[in-house]
């Protein structure tokens, strides 16, 4: 699975790079759910005037998708080294 970052400015002018994005094709059974949560956390930065600069994708659905979910779109057998 390879990842991409998004760079952007907030609703104040602050600069926030959001690390970690999955990238998934729209057959993916994932594929909206990835979509939908990253919409919200984008909107959840942008509004926020004490957000953080940088945020990680993947902690972020760590800490609101069920484990099972989140085991199963992460398995180490899936995620592949751009090295």
């Amino acid at each position: 699975m390879l990842f991409k970052n998004l760079e952007f400015k907030n609703g104040i002018g602050h600069k926030v790079k959001i690390t970690d994005i999955p990238v998934l094709l729209p057959g993916d059974p994932n594929y909206f759910m990835v979509t939908a949560r990253l919409e919200m956390l984008m909107n959840h930065v942008y509004r926020k005037t004490d957000s953080p600069v940088n945020c990680s994708f993947k902690d972020y659905l760590a800490a609101v998708l069920r484990w099972p979910d989140y085991q199963k779109m992460f398995l180490e057998e899936h995620l592949k080294s751009n090295a």
